[in-house]
């Protein structure tokens, strides 16, 4: 399964919810595009998880933790250019902060991981390069992120405007993305430390 990391340089915003833009028909940092309209969500939506970090899976052997089910998706609306997802977001101590964090802007990228389709890629010709194209993919899960991949994925909201923290991926289990992980985790106990004496 691959993951393309997309950055949502702003957001849509309700009490209990959050949109994002996941993924767009732009070069990602990957050098792949993936269409939109091809992200197939039959089998995504029995299951639409919305993870911390990839960890759909688990790591190191173990089962993945509950408290990295920070919510699930409710709806999503695709067309040629981009894929946009709205998150509901999960009431436990992780889920809420991590919920503050992307409202307060420490937070702003999501990933998508999907399986894609091999008789469906193509190249396209762009810059005097051959880029790959996945046409169609099944996707599995859904991630909130510390670092992004997809520099073009665009705003979706109406007033908040979001940074980018880092122009290259690295991979979910290199010791850069541990570093993240680890900072992020911190960002997520100042949070609730600081909710705590509100």
């Amino acid at each position: 399964m691959d993951s393309i990391t997309t950055r949502a340089a702003a957001i849509e915003q309700t009490d209990t919810t959050t949109w994002f833009r996941a993924s767009t028909n732009d070069i990602d940092r990957h050098g792949t595009i993936v269409e939109p309209r091809g992200i197939d969500t039959a089998n995504y939506s029995a299951n639409p998880v919305f993870m911390w970090g990839h960890d759909a899976y688990g790591s190191g052997g173990g089962p993945p933790d509950l408290e990295n089910v920070l919510g699930r998706v409710i709806d999503y609306r695709k067309d040629d250019s981009a894929f946009d997802i709205e998150v509901e977001w999960a009431e436990h101590d992780r889920a809420v902060m991590a919920r503050d964090l992307v409202r307060a802007g420490f937070l702003s990228a999501v990933s998508v991981g999907f399986i894609p389709d091999p008789d469906s890629m193509t190249t396209r010709s762009i810059e005097g390069s051959e880029v790959p194209v996945y046409n169609r993919t099944e996707l599995v899960e859904v991630s909130l992120v510390p670092v992004p991949s997809n520099p073009n994925a665009i705003a979706l909201a109406r007033s908040i405007r979001l940074p980018i923290f880092s122009k290259h991926a690295s991979p979910h289990n290199s010791a850069d993305a541990e570093a993240f992980r680890d900072a992020t985790r911190s960002l997520l106990v100042c949070e609730s430390v600081r909710r705590s004496i509100r």
